[in-house]
């Protein structure tokens, strides 16, 4: 069947799926883990484990528009071109994700199913 996961707040599901949402370099990880422990912890240690596992996702960077390039955070101005650099995220947004990492102080409980 593969890995298959439910997390509730409460009796409310919040997501339900395998993580294929997550960029591939860290969703074997993620799975592993949630696998591994999501049964036997607490719902303090579900929470820092969920907030643990998925901190890469709020991670920012400087970025140009005209190059298409990411810089390291302390540039502000693009070397190639010029350009002011933004801020932003470097992984896609997603709303799966996006409602876990809301609700992560929220977490009751992870269903795991392989």
């Amino acid at each position: 069947m593969g890995f298959f996961c439910r997390i509730f707040v409460n009796d409310t599901v919040i997501y339900a799926g395998d993580f294929t949402e997550v960029p591939e370099e860290f969703r074997e990880g993620i799975r592993e883990a949630i696998s591994e422990w999501a049964s036997s912890l607490d719902k303090r240690g579900l929470n820092e484990l969920v907030y643990s596992l998925f901190a890469w996702y709020d991670k920012r960077g400087m970025y140009c528009e005209s190059c298409n390039v990411w810089y390291e955070e302390d540039s502000t101005v693009c070397p190639v071109c010029r350009a002011d650099l933004i801020s932003r995220y470097i992984y896609e947004r997603n709303t799966n994700l996006d409602l876990i990492l809301t609700c992560v102080g929220m977490i009751s409980r992870i269903e795991v199913l392989e």
